[in-house]
């Protein structure tokens, strides 16, 4: 298996296991040094999956542990991180939870809705009229309102309702940036949501963008269109 590897802000190229233990035994690279290949959230110190052996010190090159200044193989440097850590990719079953959750808040605002239909139904107790627009009104005030958070939160957050309340996020993929907007919105969004709409071929793309969650990586085709990723936790203050 082959690993992008990073020293000292610049990156290396693409090396073998085995070349990366060779260097590590002759003091070429440290543990320090980040590496990355398909699949991670993020760069990792080389020390997480290889070890040099103790006949040859590794040098410190001396990194702040707040700075991550390594970007993804097709870029030179990446903006300063909030954190040096990996990103942790969320769960298969907190993203699920998470979209039955926002369902949920979605049915709770169009009760009025339904009672509204309930008793205009209703042969043993009519309501006027104005009882009913009333309800009816009612549910539209509330599920506008819960659409234009949603949206504020994915442009501002990277996060709907139901991933702020789950505590996870979306980020892009692989530098973990807050993806904003266009992408949160547009590409992850609004776009899968036109081709899901095409008669036989949406249907197909919606069953394949769901079943793709189970990719090593957990990125939905609407994750590689958009170029994000979901992980864990809130986003930074």
């Amino acid at each position: 298996m082959s690993y992008h590897v990073a020293q000292n802000g610049t990156q290396l190229g693409v090396l073998s296991e085995q070349d990366i233990v060779n260097r590590l035994a002759s003091g070429q690279l440290s543990n320090e040094d980040l590496f990355w290949t398909d699949g991670m959230a993020d760069w990792q110190p080389l020390g997480a999956k290889f070890r040099a052996p103790s006949a040859f010190p590794p040098p410190s090159p001396a990194v702040p542990a707040s700075i991550n200044p390594y970007a993804a193989p097709a870029s030179n440097v990446l903006r300063a991180s909030t954190s040096r850590d990996s990103l942790e990719l969320a769960t298969r079953l907190s993203r699920l939870g998470s979209a039955m959750l926002e369902n949920f808040i979605f049915g709770l605002c169009a009760v009025p809705l339904i009672f509204s239909g309930v008793l205009e139904g209703s042969a043993s107790s009519p309501q006027p009229p104005e009882v009913n627009m009333a309800l009816v009104g009612l549910s539209g005030l509330l599920i506008l309102g819960l659409i234009i958070y949603q949206l504020v939160l994915l442009a501002t957050r990277g996060q709907s309702l139901g991933k702020r309340l789950i505590g996870i996020r979306i980020v892009t993929h692989p530098d973990g940036e807050n993806p904003g907007g266009v992408k949160t919105i547009l590409l992850r969004a609004f776009v899968p949501g036109i081709i899901g709409a095409i008669p036989f071929l949406g249907g197909i793309f919606s069953l394949a963008d769901v079943l793709s969650i189970f990719r090593e990586d957990r990125r939905c085709l609407h994750d590689l269109i958009a170029g994000t990723q979901v992980v864990k936790g809130q986003p930074p203050q």
